[in-house]
């Protein structure tokens, strides 16, 4: 019977009815394989399936070109882009057109101050307005999402402790419960 040296340094004695298959080190309870008497068949290769690489940017063939403008591939014989309509019989000046933003907004929005005041007012007095504070902050939020700019902390701390508020409330609710059942139980 051949044997199998595992890793941990234990050897194996193999039996004839495992032959070709893997079996597990009494040692170190390890994965072996145990080979077939003879010349026989190698341990077999895992298969690894590797995944097509995706197309690279094709170059301009016979007959097309880039665009001056956008840097698409176009026909050769187009006087004006058909992707960016631009002239390309025209060289830019100064590389590709990209639009310029519009906008002078910073990338975060400095609101949402009126739900981080809603929020401590339902931490420190009125649990109960907790689930407003919540809703304020996460309409906040979404509205800032919506536009594409960063929300304010304040804004995000009031939706905070508009939710520890609500779990506040839900706590004193199950006091509140707990303490009627004992009294029911009690009398």
């Amino acid at each position: 019977m051949p044997k199998v040296i595992c890793g941990c340094g234990k050897s194996v004695e193999t039996q004839p009815e495992w032959a070709g298959q893997w079996i597990s080190c009494p040692g170190c309870n390890g994965t072996l394989y145990a080979p077939f008497p003879g010349d026989k068949p190698a341990p077999p290769v895992p298969v690894i399936e590797l995944l097509p690489l995706a197309p690279a940017t094709p170059l301009p063939g016979p007959g097309t070109r880039l665009c001056p403008w956008c840097a698409e591939t176009i026909p050769a014989t187009a006087g004006n882009c058909p992707i960016c309509k631009g002239d390309t019989q025209v060289r830019p000046s100064a590389g590709p057109v990209r639009p310029v933003s519009t906008s002078t907004r910073s990338a975060s929005d400095s609101g949402g101050m009126v739900p981080l005041v809603v929020g401590i007012l339902a931490f420190m007095f009125c649990q109960l307005a907790g689930p407003v504070a919540w809703a304020m902050g996460s309409s906040y939020e979404k509205e800032c999402r919506a536009r594409g700019v960063q929300p304010s902390g304040a804004g995000t701390a009031g939706k905070i402790l508009g939710i520890v508020s609500t779990v506040f409330v839900f706590i004193a609710l199950a006091f509140l419960v707990f303490g009627a059942l004992v009294s029911a139980v009690a009398s």
